[in-house]
């Protein structure tokens, strides 16, 4: 029996062998030996490369794949029509010249000596071997090629933006992995890279003035010195660079999957070590004097690499290079490359996350094409973590003011931002797509954010200790191999005992969501004088996790109880709840505690993704309940700061004029929910002249009935003298969140306004009283990318039961483009009406109607000024009149109830080209023709030879950018832009005025 169970175990092992193999989890190994002339006259190298390849899986092996991953640098390939397909696409790839495009020329391929035949499809390289590789075989591969080098637009090139010189990744022919799933010959459209572990030997010639920094050691630092001569010792060199001619420098490495080297002629060479491991600081010597935070870049990137060191395993390598270069930021082994233009906390993020990816990506080298959220979350994690606990001054250097107008919390989940951004209006995805083919570059970026939230959850679910001890297991089993998803699920179940196979399933392979609710929480006294304590919670969602309950008892003590969805406790809590089974929606556990509770919150921190913490609180008080917890705060920006689990509330005075009014105080609360919800505003103001009080009072927030990115806005307000009262609905439809070629919005309203001021009519302001109630309907289109693009809006409104009855219909067009550098963009407006269109909607040929500059609050202010400053009207908001010449005729006939024109404007180039000094750099001067009709009453076809026609000038500045620093700016409540343009129509030709042809007009307009 013994015998015959022995030989069926053999059969199943040879008919499994590639499962037997996977079990002990083979992987390829390579030798490259590369000798490369680099021409720097010519931005092109002639590279000599021998390649050993040993197959360690249990497969024969008949063709093998190469990337070239310099050849997505043309016009038209696919690197260049996928960023072209996203609204925000900046390669620019098409707009290369010639001598700037990439290109690798293969000259010869031989196997073990004997010429192979190979076929190329852009960024892949298909070769039929000669020989089969057969199981545990070995293999060499020899070439000979010549690589145009491109110019940088992404990761790797010459001629970043910043001046450094060469920036040399994914820059030779790099053999495709072949691993349990077969080989991955993955074309180079944006992202992501996959190699094979093993041993580099790379010797590169060039002009001696070049200093060079690279994955590996230089074996020859007596010979090309720079700095590398100095072993041990902390230095700095400003002028590195030494000697003439020609250098060869010589790298190695071992247990890589990539090579990567960096070389300009004035790169200062810094070098300090964390124990016996130096470190490589390289940057451009006018970029050290000029960018304060590179001067700390050593001593953050020691402190950082001992951090991960001692919490994260060792650091496996012998060396690491900090280079000034690339296009952001980018990891390569012993390798990473970086922008210098870099705040304090902007540079030391990046090297966290960069030199966190020396874990993740370089030594435990997950595929990133497909599973990009593995090395990505965990780096960003990494990074979070360095900041949070060694981040001190002077990488964080707000200013006193910007601190209180931006309050800082660190709370973890700020680090993941960006999905609650994404998620709460619906464009999450699952993370288990390629990375190439998220739908947008946006979603994309949910490896990182969303990413990093699935490994705090770890952290929230297992405790501390546990997933630490988790973090090392995952080093210890897979350091230099290729690990999977779940590889990561096991190591971190072997470290918890705990199964994980679901919390994976759900959060990296869907999209579903998160969202539990605090039902009801009662506590009775028992007679032994403890407490029953009753929890009643709901699933809003589809997502499945444990709970950590806050507890505040009457005594202000707390305690933590945990609601399991396994048969696990958590260690270190004070109730363990039973099981919360997944196919319950609703849960019911009732325990006892020593003393009342009288409050109780769902994961006080905010680790759990609970979209919506508007109902995780829940408390035993009978009005209690009733508010959602608060904060309130003067003069904040909550826009980007407000708390994830509270009710953000703004306090502020207001000061304002008016000349019918007089001065007025008043007094102003905002607030919301973070992520654009929930937000109300209330206000009272008092007019000291007319002693009328005005209020303005709101509601917006998004609405589930409507779907994704459907809302509901409430109005009531008097201001001025004017009382509206507005409902809408508004419904945006997108296909993409950001990166969308084309978006439609729908919206309906209700109205009812009426004048209660003295404030209309006026010279500068036409108005009738009454009141008027008014229904309407709109519709825009909006399309286009960077370079071009534009809309249309449609808007109908009807009144009814309203003083006079009348319909108005307005279609507005909008569209820019560039033409030889210049911007190129066009106005179309058309109006029409029936009925007995009140004075201040009619449509105004120089500018907009009195009703569109009431709800301007810039124009508001002017249209309430002294009677002086509107004796001639040359205040303007063209947003449906372009015809600024008609400012000279009279209202009666540059006011009417239909109107059609449209401006053409041609943008000139930028004064600071010709004189670089303030205040020229922030003002922009175009050239404009516009031309139309504006009927005062109805419509005849004779009427249509009366057309108006003008040239000129516009001269704009933004007043924010002109007077305030980027600093100064981002305190305000409003930091739109604040355009003051001067309108001068030189040359005009119409029956309206009294006087055509050439002479001095002008409009002034201020926007907002």
């Amino acid at each position: 029996m013994t015998v015959h169970l022995f030989v069926r175990a053999l059969l199943c092992l040879s008919i499994f062998p590639s499962s037997f193999s996977t079990l002990y989890g083979w992987q390829q190994r390579v030798h490259y030996r590369m000798w490369i002339d680099l021409d720097v006259s010519t931005h092109s190298y002639d590279g000599r490369q021998q390649l050993l390849y040993t197959n360690n899986s249990p497969d024969t092996l008949h063709e093998v794949y190469y990337h070239l991953f310099y050849n997505a640098f043309k016009p038209e390939s696919r690197m260049d029509r996928r960023d072209k397909s996203f609204q925000g696409g900046w390669k620019e790839i098409d707009a290369l010249q010639e001598e700037e495009q990439g290109d690798v020329s293969l000259m010869t391929l031989e196997q073990d000596g004997q010429r192979l035949e190979w076929s190329m499809d852009e960024t892949l390289l298909h070769v039929r071997l000669a020989r089969p590789l057969l199981p545990n075989d070995s293999t060499r591969l020899e070439m000979t090629w010549r690589t145009v080098i491109p110019r940088l637009k992404r990761r790797g090139g010459w001629g970043s933006h910043e001046g450094v010189e060469f920036s040399m990744s994914q820059w030779y022919p790099k053999l495709a992995e072949y691993d349990k799933h077969g080989w991955h010959p993955d074309e180079y459209v944006e992202r992501e890279f996959y190699g094979v572990f093993g041993t580099f030997d790379v010797e590169i010639t060039l002009p001696a003035g070049y200093v060079v920094g690279g994955t590996g050691v230089v074996r020859n630092p007596e010979e090309v010195r720079c700095g590398y001569e100095f072993k041990g010792r902390d230095t700095l060199l400003m002028e590195p660079a030494c000697g003439d001619g020609l250098k060869t420098w010589k790298f190695h490495a071992e247990n890589v999957h990539d090579f990567a080297w960096v070389a300009d002629r004035e790169y200062i060479h810094l070098i300090t070590h964390m124990d016996e491991i130096p470190i490589h600081i390289l940057v451009k010597r006018s970029f050290y004097k000029r960018v304060r935070s590179w001067r700390h870049a050593a001593k953050w990137t020691r402190e950082i690499l001992q951090y991960f060191n001692k919490r994260f395993g060792r650091y496996a390598w012998p060396q690491f290079t900090v280079a000034h270069a690339g296009d952001g930021g980018m990891e390569y082994p012993m390798l990473i490359m970086i922008t210098g233009y870099r705040r304090f906390s902007s540079l030391y993020r990046v090297i966290a996350h960069e030199l966190g990816h020396q874990w993740y990506y370089g030594m435990m080298a997950n595929n990133e094409t497909q599973q990009a959220w593995l090395d990505e979350g965990l780096t960003q994690y990494l990074t979070d973590e360095a900041d949070r606990n060694l981040n001190g001054q002077p990488a964080r250097n707000d200013s006193w003011l910007r601190s209180i107008v931006y309050p800082w919390d660190r709370l973890r989940w700020r680090d993941i931002y960006l999905y609650y951004q994404q998620a709460i209006v619906g464009y999450d995805e699952a993370l288990d797509t390629y990375h190439d083919r998220f739908r947008e570059a946006t979603t994309a970026s949910l490896v990182y954010s969303k990413g990093e939230a699935v490994v705090r959850q770890l952290q929230y679910m297992l405790g501390d200790s546990l997933f630490d001890a988790g973090m090392r297991q995952y080093y210890d089993e897979w350091r230099f191999r290729h690990p999977d998803q779940r590889d990561f699920e096991r190591s971190m179940e072997k470290a918890s005992g705990m199964r994980l196979d679901w919390f994976f399933n759900q959060w990296i392979n869907s999209d579903k969501a998160c969202d539990y609710a605090f039902d009801a929480l009662t506590c009775k006294r028992k007679p032994d004088g403890t407490w029953e304590t009753t929890v009643e919670l709901s699933n809003q969602d589809e997502i499945v996790m444990p709970l950590d309950i806050h507890l505040t008892f009457d005594d202000g003590s707390t305690a933590t109880a945990t609601i399991p969805v396994e048969n696990w406790h958590k260690p270190g809590v004070d109730h363990h709840l039973p099981r919360w089974f997944w196919t319950d929606r609703e849960y019911i556990a009732t325990f006892e505690t020593p003393k009342q509770v009288v409050r109780g919150v769902i994961d006080t921190s905010l680790t759990l993704l609970d979209l919506d913490r508007t109902n995780n609180t829940a408390s035993t008080g009978l009005l209690s309940n009733l508010f959602p917890p608060s904060h309130t705060a003067f003069w904040r920006r909550w826009d980007v700061r407000r708390p994830l689990d509270k009710y953000s509330i703004r306090l502020r005075p207001t000061l304002w004029y008016s000349e019918a009014d007089g001065p007025q105080i008043g007094f102003l609360a905002d607030g919301g929910y973070a992520f654009d919800r929930y937000n109300t505003e209330a206000g009272l103001y008092f007019n000291t002249k007319s002693k009328r009080v005005d209020y303005k009072i709101g509601y917006e927030t998004p609405v589930s009935f409507l779907g994704r990115l459907g809302r509901i806005a409430l109005l009531g307000t008097n201001s001025d003298g004017v009382q509206i009262w507005r409902t809408g609905l508004s419904k945006e439809i997108r296909p993409y969140f950001y990166q969308v070629n084309s978006r439609h919005e729908v919206r309906l309203f209700a109205e009812h306004s009426r004048l209660i001021g003295e404030n209309y009519p006026n010279l500068m302001a036409r108005w009738d009283s009454g009141d008027y109630n008014r229904i309407g309907l709109g519709y825009s289109l909006f399309a286009g990318n960077r370079r071009k693009g534009g809309s249309v809006t449609f808007d109908f409104s009807s009144t009814f039961a309203s003083r006079t009855e009348y319909a108005e219909w307005r279609l507005k067009g909008l569209g820019h483009s560039r033409i030889f550098g210049m911007k190129i963009q066009g106005d179309v407006f058309i109006g029409t009406s029936v009925g007995d269109l009140p004075a201040q909607n009619l449509f105004n040929g120089a500018g907009s109607s009195s009703r569109t500059m009431h709800d301007n609050l810039i124009h508001r202010l002017g249209m309430n000024a002294e009677p002086e400053f509107g004796e001639r009207n040359h205040l303007l908001l063209p947003t449906e009149g372009f015809m600024i010449a008609l400012t000279e005729a009279p209202d009666s006939i540059r006011f009417g109830k239909h109107i059609a024109n449209a401006r053409l404007e041609l943008g000139l180039p930028e004064l600071q080209s010709l004189v670089d000094v303030w205040p020229l750099r922030h003002i922009d001067v175009s050239l404009y023709a516009s031309g139309g009709w504006v009927f005062p009453e109805t419509i005849t076809f004779d009427q249509f030879s009366d057309y108006s026609v003008e040239t000129g000038g516009i001269v704009a500045v933004d007043l924010l950018d002109l007077f305030l620093s980027r600093t100064e700016r981002d305190l305000l409540d409003t930091p739109d832009p604040v355009i003051l343009a001067l309108y001068m129509p030189i040359w005009a030709s119409s029956p309206l005025l009294d006087e055509t042809g050439v002479t001095w007009r002008w409009g002034i307009s201020i926007s907002q």
